[in-house]
């Protein structure tokens, strides 16, 4: 029993101790929650992004806060204190002062930091001046200059040796800078004498090099023991058709948009003005040419709508439907084999916003479904221009295939935070409260686009002009502000409730447009598939829940949450590149997308009080003694030594019969 009590006393005191410990850890360094991470990509020549070549343990640097140009000249010339990690604000955070900060071998992090007191930046976008440079069919090289984004900044081409986070948290963001001003302002040119307030990285990229490299370490024909360091970036694309496809030859019209945006941190791609805005006009057309067609029969042409993913990065989505529809593979359209000679024409909505519209137009001189929308638009024709669109990949397969793109810009952008963070509703000056009173410009700008194309595809379709009635047309404009919500506010909003399972938990938080890789389902490509499904649906009636399973149809909660029954013709398909499915596929060719992520452990920041230099040897200097002293205290024997028998309590002298070596 006493035993027992001893065992029992023992386990409770390494309880407490493990509590306590936990406590102590807790009270030495404050966690940050919610920040997001600059993470390693590659395509088949390069690596890009951001890791850091220390310890998998983490990257330590003294928190530095920059404002202007003196700031990095002090960094660069006076500071003592060793390695720092940089706090910056958006005004700083650019292509020549994180040059700068490359140079220089005592940086070993850096933060961006968004101050809600301060004006956001009148440009922002870490994407290249040319989009997906060397891919598609009109390459940005030295016989074709155009700087489609005027305000790149190429920053997402660049290898980073440092960890680099972005928090909008003002509470994180007030802590940094208290922390700093109390800890490592004062006395600047010697604060290496003191303790410091440091931010500790944890960002360390398993994968290195290029995609080639990385994918022939992770493959179990060359490794016995293979691990994983990268994954091809993919996902699925989405279609829908306005009628069956014919099982011979068909006639098609596709009415495409892109559904992938990019920027330089995780889990923060929102493509307000770059993609929503022409993903929610195409769901809108769907919508409202389905609500046209009802009961009408096709004759000769079809239209397809399709969402193409992975855009971003040459073009992965369109290059492998291509792929598909060559090979004979695609049978995403009711199992029906589409080939691309059944293409007819390419119709895509690019970026999109109030004011003046364009259409970069091929080969379209004689069709009239073109023409129409330029006069149904009043939009401005720019034939033989070709933006970075999805268009690049069929105009590449096909030059002389008719193709347009209608967007809101011309030669340039006019989306100043093109493929960046800062691409958001607010950057579209969206107000969610105006769009519930039906007054939100955009949101009618939007719809006005979409009634026009979806009455012209109609005519072209069935050869008739469609009866159009006023309740029809206006909830198309209430459908656009209700999607434009979803994708820019929350995506716990009513229409991707009413397209989910009754009670799906909903995350309430902006989705993020970044493709992903291929092996990791979504989250915004599901989502937009069940709306789509949802907004072109067949009601069911007379169906329970389990009936409807049985009957392979699609349960959703519908706008009132009391459970729909309906009938769909949305499908996917695969949206990774064909050069990870091509056979002995040479990764430098620059045919198709290579383009993978990095593998990595664990993405984290935390803050402490870092302690001075001397501080940090007397403690090494100290504990090696105690170790020292301890293990010849506790080992005497494996250093050959004797001791006498005790004498009065002591231990006898050397001189006597004490301590003796062998």
């Amino acid at each position: 029993m006493a035993k027992c009590l001893h065992y029992g006393y023992l386990l409770i005191f390494f309880v407490i101790n493990l509590v306590a410990a936990e406590r102590i850890k807790d009270m030495i360094y404050m966690n940050f929650e919610g920040v997001a991470a600059c993470f390693r990509r590659h395509n088949g020549t390069h690596q890009f992004g951001c890791s850091y070549k220390a310890s998998r343990s983490g990257s330590v640097g003294v928190i530095h806060l920059v404002e202007d140009e003196d700031d990095i000249r002090w960094l660069e010339h006076n500071a003592t204190a060793g390695d720092y990690t940089v706090v910056l604000t958006f005004s700083m955070f650019t292509r020549d002062i994180l040059l700068q900060l490359k140079n220089m071998n005592n940086i070993n992090g850096v933060l961006l930091a968004k101050n809600s007191s301060q004006p956001l930046p009148e440009f922002y976008s870490p994407e290249d001046t040319c989009p997906n440079r060397y891919s598609g069919y009109k390459q940005c090289n030295d016989d074709v200059l155009v700087d489609w984004n005027p305000h790149g900044s190429s920053l997402l081409m660049e290898d980073w040796p440092f960890p680099m986070f972005y928090t909008e948290n003002q509470t994180l963001v007030e802590a940094v800078r208290s922390c700093f001003l109390k800890h490592n302002a004062h006395d600047i040119e010697n604060q290496q004498h003191r303790p410091l307030c440091a931010l500790e990285m944890k960002s360390f990229m398993f994968a290195a090099i290029n995609s080639e490299s990385c994918i022939k370490r992770s493959d179990f024909k060359l490794n016995f023991n293979p691990t994983q360091f990268c994954d091809p970036l993919g996902d699925r694309n989405i279609y829908w058709p306005l009628a069956p496809i014919n099982q011979d030859k068909n006639s098609v019209i596709l009415v495409t948009a892109r559904l992938d945006a990019s920027s330089l941190f995780d889990g923060i791609s929102p493509g307000a003005g770059n993609v929503v805005t022409g993903l929610v006009t195409l769901l809108a057309t769907a919508y409202y040419l389905n609500t046209l067609a009802k009961d009408a029969v096709v004759n000769k042409t079809n239209v397809v709508f399709c969402l193409l993913n992975g855009e971003a990065f040459d073009y992965i989505g369109s290059s492998r439907f291509i792929y598909d529809l060559k090979e004979g593979n695609f049978n995403a359209l009711g199992g029906v084999n589409l080939k691309f000679d059944d293409i007819k024409s390419v119709i895509e909505f690019g970026q999109l916003t109030e004011g003046e519209l364009f259409l970069h137009s091929n080969n379209a001189q004689n069709d009239e479904v073109i023409k129409k929308i330029q006069v149904a638009l009043n939009a401005k024709i720019l034939e033989g221009s070709v933006p970075p669109t999805s268009v690049q990949s069929f105009l590449e397969e096909r030059p002389n295939l008719t193709a347009v793109v209608i967007s809101d810009h011309g030669q340039q952008f006019k989306n100043k935070y093109y493929n960046g963070i800062l691409d958001d509703a607010e950057s579209l000056n969206f107000n969610k409260y105006s769009a519930i009173l039906m007054s939100d410009g955009l949101a009618t700008a939007l719809a006005k686009i979409a009634t026009s194309v979806a009455e012209i595809l109609y005519e072209d379709v069935f050869g008739a002009r469609p009866f159009v009635d006023y309740d029809s047309s206006h909830l198309v404009e209430f459908y656009v502000s209700e999607m434009l919500k979803c994708y820019l506010e929350t995506a716990k909003c009513t229409l991707f409730q009413a397209a989910s399972s009754p009670n799906a938990k909903l995350a309430n938080q902006v989705l993020s447009l970044y493709v992903g890789v291929h092996r990791v389902p979504n989250t915004a490509t599901t989502l937009t598939g069940q709306l789509l499904a949802f907004l072109t649906r067949e009601e069911v009636s007379n169906m329970t829940e389990a009936m409807c399973y049985e009957n392979h149809l699609i349960w959703m909660a519908g706008i009132n949450n009391t459970g729909l029954c309906i009938n769909s013709t949305v499908n996917y398909s695969t949206a990774m590149s064909p050069a990870f499915i091509i056979d002995g596929y040479d990764m430098k060719s620059g045919m198709y997308s290579t383009w993978t992520e990095s593998i990595w452990q664990t993405l984290s920041v935390r803050m402490f009080l870092k302690p001075s230099a001397a501080t940090e040897r007397l403690t090494m200097i100290l504990g090696s003694s105690v170790a020292g002293v301890s293990f010849i205290l506790k080992n005497d024997k494996l250093l050959g030594i004797r001791c006498g028998p005790h004498i009065n309590g002591t231990v006898g002298s050397s001189r006597g019969r004490g301590c003796s070596s062998n």
